[in-house]
């Protein structure tokens, strides 16, 4: 009966230090860096945007955002649940006002986004000048040069329509795309002249162990055409605590490959 006491409070006492240990990895602030290097950028000033996705219920860090500034994006993407049911909307506000210090922002929708008001989400883009993205695209010009940005509502939901966010993409110039959820890869088309992917969602999976877990760990990689990026994502969802898939958020520089005659 002592061994078994003993053993019961070695296991809680073990429960105890990886909860804590998974909560403080959940909280953690990680920025990765990136390039693309893209044809269509050839004689085009390279392009940095600054990517995060999933913010969910955490207040982005300061400091995180002042590691990002030091890399001068030139645009700020959200890629998706800003928010979600039981953030107070002082919050939302207080990201988007960070994140808008930072650079020009753009928005896509998730799942969780629709259990706030969207009427109060559309408001607060619009006092920090935030472009929503729901199945449209837009020109988004810098240093002289144009590219297009294409954004789908949420899967999910099935409120996305690819169609309609990319009627408009002039396949010659510089194409990106933004999907909450990674699953439109399944949807476009290697004609479809779309030369980046943006998206989050998975979480990476959140809890995993080892090579265990509800999804793969975010990565980048080709797809059609395309380079994409899938973000393990910055907060959380369901239960705070993350382990085997630390939060990220990610500088992305799109540039032309190397000269090769140089």
């Amino acid at each position: 009966m002592k061994l078994t006491v003993a053993m019961a409070g070695a296991l809680t006492a073990a429960a105890a230090a990886m909860t804590v240990k998974m909560y403080t990895l959940a909280k953690g602030n990680h920025l990765k860096t990136h390039t693309f290097a893209l044809p269509k950028m050839k004689g085009m000033t390279p392009l940095t945007i600054f990517f995060i996705s999933d913010i969910h219920k955490r207040t982005v860090d300061r400091g995180l955002l002042h590691e990002a500034e030091s890399h001068h994006p030139d645009l700020v993407i959200i890629g998706g649940d800003l928010a979600e049911g039981g953030v107070p909307y002082a919050r939302i506000e207080e990201n988007i006002k960070r994140l808008a210090d930072l650079a020009p922002v753009m928005l896509v929708w998730g799942n969780n986004d629709y259990e706030v008001s969207q009427q109060k989400l559309l408001l607060i883009c619009e006092k920090y000048k935030v472009t929503p993205l729901r199945n449209e695209s837009v020109p988004y010009f810098y240093n002289g040069h144009t590219v297009t940005i294409a954004g789908v509502d949420d899967i999910r939901m099935k409120m996305d329509d690819y169609a309609a966010a990319i009627k408009d993409v002039d396949k010659q110039q510089l194409n990106i795309l933004v999907s909450h959820n990674p699953a439109i890869h399944e949807q476009i088309n290697e004609s479809d002249g779309i030369d980046v992917i943006f998206s989050g969602h998975t979480h990476g999976g959140q809890i995993r162990f080892g090579k265990f877990g509800p999804y793969e760990l975010g990565t980048t990689g080709h797809v059609k055409n395309a380079r994409y990026l899938i973000s393990n994502g910055y907060g959380t969802t369901k239960v705070p605590l993350r382990f085997g898939a630390k939060p990220e958020t990610h500088i992305v520089t799109l540039a032309a490959p190397p000269d090769p005659s140089v």
